[in-house]
């Protein structure tokens, strides 16, 4: 037979091993997940653009130059913001980056096209109208242009112009 001690030795390990198990579940259940703080950037994939875009999204595409501390500082700037991070979980925007730096010679120059500047940084939004045309904007490197508010603001008229599943827009 097992001896008293015995006994209130495996009691008082059991009440500990519960309340342990408790205080683990009421942390995961009472502390909220960690917030995201900063854009979940995907590397520039044409394929990837062309199927997010045919799913009615927008897509947002930050053209950078790893060399660049302007644009670094800028891409940092609303890559970072509270707002923003807010915007994007909760609209169907999807963020690409690409570092103009690791282009060739010919892929360089046409991201000189899109932006008409011998310095193409900056961001691109797209969105495929319900008529199947895609619609490019871009943004150069300006501090006031590329201000969370100012993307924002150009983001929310490009999500009402979108294709949906249903073919017509927002």
């Amino acid at each position: 037979m097992p001896s008293r001690n015995s006994f209130f030795y495996h009691k008082n390990l059991l009440a500990c091993f519960l309340a342990c198990l408790i205080a683990v579940a009421a942390l995961f259940f009472l502390v909220p997940p960690p917030q995201q703080t900063e854009i979940a950037w995907q590397e520039y994939s044409l394929p990837h653009i062309q199927r997010d875009m045919d799913q009615g999204k927008v897509i947002l595409i930050s053209a950078m130059s790893s060399k660049d501390y302007l644009i670094l500082f800028l891409e940092a700037r609303y890559s970072h913001d509270p707002a923003m991070l807010q915007f994007l979980r909760t609209h169907p925007v999807v963020c690409y980056r690409i570092d103009l730096t690791s282009l060739s010679e010919e892929q360089f120059e046409a991201w000189q096209g899109y932006f008409d500047s011998l310095s193409p940084l900056g961001v691109v939004l797209l969105v495929q109208t319900p008529e199947d045309d895609a619609v490019m904007e871009t943004i150069k490197v300006d501090g006031d242009q590329l201000s969370p508010q100012h993307l924002i603001s150009r983001l929310e008229k490009l999500l009402a112009r979108r294709k949906t599943k249903t073919g017509a827009g927002v």
